[in-house]
């Protein structure tokens, strides 16, 4: 059974009294372990398309499953709850609180979910192992570089051990080669079992992934 599943997924923006298509009837399945890139031009859906199925919001028609739970038309509060649990975000401007500490910053989804807040410090410090950053824990995310930044959102995003991890453009605020170790990361994590959806315009990482997805205009025009 698929992880994520989305139907005949439409999200449409009135902008001036005219209907935007965003997001044009999508319908893709990712399976466990799948390592998918979403691909297209500024414009293309690429970000919409990701905000759904993060549960970040809703569609205007169609559905979204995931773990076989038709998801589209829960409560903002539900929603929540299951985003905290089921999705790990990784975003290009990382998204960390700036005088929090790293173990602080990769601890905080933990505060919102079933773990024992007497787990949280430990299951912290095993991401921050995991993304090879435990000398910088206690460094504020002020004091860390972008590549290090980024390492520790990658953490956080692990943290709650979520059925999928969703990346919007990961390496666009960092430089080649810190970008490079970035992508290596990802591929590294997909080959220890985790599930990856990537939004990009980076050849080289989207190079490492096993699917791709093509969008224009709100639709998929291609598929690898």
């Amino acid at each position: 059974m698929a992880i994520l599943q989305t139907n005949n997924l439409k999200k449409i923006y009135e902008v001036g009294g005219e209907a935007i298509n965003a997001v044009d009837g999508i319908s893709i399945k990712i399976n466990k372990g799948d390592f998918m890139a979403i691909i297209g031009k500024s414009g293309s859906g690429k970000s919409t398309l990701m905000h759904l199925i993060g549960l970040l919001d809703s569609p205007t028609h169609g559905e979204v499953i995931l773990n076989g739970e038709n998801v589209s038309e829960l409560e903002e509060e539900e929603l929540a709850a299951i985003r905290n649990k089921e999705v790990g975000f990784v975003f290009q401007t990382f998204n960390l609180l700036a005088r929090s500490t790293a173990l602080e910053n990769v601890m905080l989804p933990l505060m919102y979910s079933e773990v024992p807040k007497k787990d949280w410090e430990k299951k912290a410090k095993e991401m921050l192992d995991v993304v090879e950053l435990s000398d910088r824990m206690y460094n504020k995310s002020n004091e860390l570089s972008g590549g290090q930044k980024q390492r520790v959102a990658i953490a956080r995003a692990l943290v709650n051990n979520p059925s999928i991890i969703l990346a919007d453009e990961p390496t666009g605020n960092l430089d080649s080669k810190t970008g490079y170790e970035i992508t290596n990361l990802f591929n590294k994590l997909n080959k220890a079992g985790k599930t990856i959806i990537i939004v990009t315009h980076d050849d080289d990482l989207a190079k490492i992934a096993e699917r791709k997805i093509i969008l224009s205009d709100g639709k998929v025009v291609d598929e690898t």
